[in-house]
């Protein structure tokens, strides 16, 4: 006899049967995307995907899924072909992705710290906000040196070179009785522009780069070091850390190929499918003038992941997405094949 719980949570549920071995399924209300892949390969029809339009719009406050537990086996199918693994299925707490026997997506999103300088471009990119990257830049004082004084007795405090230093070196102290003027020379960069500014002359400075040259700096001293980290729980693998690496540091293997097609005729730019898309392929285009109205929807298809969420989500039918290809590890099991394979169509 197989026992059967269920533990409702803030943020979706815990299904756990007991018999020789313990299978447990779990899902991540933040993760899912809504695409509806795990609805509509369920092999007993147990699993329901709400309307996700609304509830990333924060219309409404619901779970993404529910599953009907007593119809739920538990085989792991929707585990294994969620694309953004949103449902966790554990054989005696081990995920079924460490399981050999049990296929599984392959996919990939890495950065090469060897080859990364660490511009934070990736980072800034990612829709979902799965990259960090860690970064110490060098010295200032180590690639900008010179000489800077401010003459006390000469200087009037009127606070110009305070106001127009660019790196907020300069302090001036304005108050009557306690004038002061301080130059914090970790700051400066010797830029001379409160020298060229000063009314009277009273700041002295040289920038010994600009005299000498850079034959005295060691150019080890100018590197940014670093380090990066992806999210492997929140990453959709969606590219857009490898299309805009400047170095080719970052790399992307995504699990499906496809195509994504909207028909405009049908199109009414309500812009549901913008608000679902998990990869920001899908934007209004810019408006070109003051009370204009956009006639169409902008994608930029390199970086879809060709879920079908925003197909699903559409109001009017006018997105088709296709996938053409699913890149899965082998399986001798013609259910599993099937299933990887009815995605295609």
């Amino acid at each position: 006899m197989i026992a059967n719980t269920k533990e409702v949570k803030d943020e979706g549920f815990d299904i756990k049967r007991s018999a020789e071995e313990v299978r447990n399924l779990s899902f991540k209300d933040h993760i899912c995307i809504g695409c509806g892949i795990c609805e509509s390969t369920c092999p007993v029809d147990a699993i329901n995907v709400a309307e996700i339009g609304p509830i990333v719009r924060e219309e409404v406050d619901m779970p993404k899924i529910d599953i009907d537990e007593d119809k739920c086996v538990l085989c792991g199918m929707c585990s294994g072909l969620c694309p953004v693994d949103a449902l966790d299925f554990t054989i005696d707490s081990e995920p079924i992705s460490n399981i050999v026997s049990y296929p599984h997506y392959i996919s990939s999103a890495e950065i090469d710290d060897d080859t990364c300088i660490y511009c934070q471009r990736c980072e800034i990119a990612c829709p979902r906000d799965s990259i960090t990257i860690a970064r110490s830049l060098p010295e200032r004082s180590d690639l900008v040196t010179g000489e800077i004084e401010a003459d006390e007795e000469t200087c009037i405090h009127c606070g110009i070179c305070d106001e127009m230093c660019p790196t907020d070196a300069i302090d001036v102290d304005r108050t009557p009785g306690e004038e002061s003027i301080e130059i914090d020379k970790d700051k400066c960069v010797y830029c001379l522009l409160c020298k060229k500014i000063c009314p009277v002359d009273a700041i002295k400075a040289a920038c010994r780069i600009c005299s000498y040259g850079d034959y005295d700096l060691n150019p080890e001293d100018a590197v940014t070091t670093g380090s990066s980290f992806i999210d492997d729980e929140t990453c959709v693998k969606c590219g857009w850390c490898q299309e805009i690496c400047p170095v080719d540091a970052a790399k992307v293997k995504k699990q499906y190929e496809g195509t994504l097609d909207i028909d405009e005729d049908k199109c009414t730019v309500c812009g549901t499918c913008i608000d679902v898309c998990p990869c920001d392929v899908l934007s209004f285009p810019e408006s070109p003038g003051p009370a204009t109205i956009v006639d169409n929807i902008h994608k930029d298809e390199q970086y879809c992941i060709h879920c079908g969420a925003c197909e699903r989500a559409c109001p009017v039918d006018a997105i088709d997405v296709k996938i053409t290809n699913v890149d899965y590890t082998p399986t001798k099991s013609k259910s599993w094949i099937d299933k990887f394979e009815a995605l295609k169509n």
